[in-house]
């Protein structure tokens, strides 16, 4: 029994002292070596990308390129570009991006069918209150 409440005393001082430097460590603004995040580089970010996928990229020299991400190297990528009739391959350098997103493409037809949907809430909310009203008033 006492070696019980031995193995009890220590687990909390010890417990203690872990959260001890764990709040001192923050309130000083030191990092922990766990806690510390690092920024994924631009290689990572495009490896994590599956390809087919639309993304934007915009280069160091500020142009803007938009298209299909394609085949992924260890110096760089492919991007498929429509230009007119035309689809275009071009080959971008990691060293070249100077950011870069996916495009969350919207279709028409998402488009459309999301006003519908949102015109139908409308009206129903409307037949609601119409509802409510004349109840209201027959009173």
């Amino acid at each position: 029994m006492r070696d019980m409440i031995l193995l009890i005393l220590i687990s909390v001082l010890f417990g203690n002292s872990v959260l001890e430097a764990r709040v001192g460590a923050s309130a000083t603004g030191a990092v922990l070596p766990q806690e510390t995040t690092k920024k994924p580089t631009v290689q990572e970010r495009i490896m994590e990308i599956p390809p087919g996928t639309m993304v934007e990229v915009r280069l160091m020299d500020k142009h803007k390129v938009r298209g299909r991400l394609g085949e992924v190297t260890n110096e760089g990528f492919s991007l498929q570009t429509a230009q007119g009739n035309k689809v275009e391959t071009q080959k971008i350098a990691f060293t070249e991006v100077k950011t870069l997103r996916k495009v969350e493409g919207e279709t028409t037809g998402k488009k459309f069918s999301r006003g519908v949907i949102y015109g139908l809430a409308g009206i129903g909310v409307l037949m609601v209150i119409l509802i409510i009203w004349a109840a209201s008033r027959s009173d």
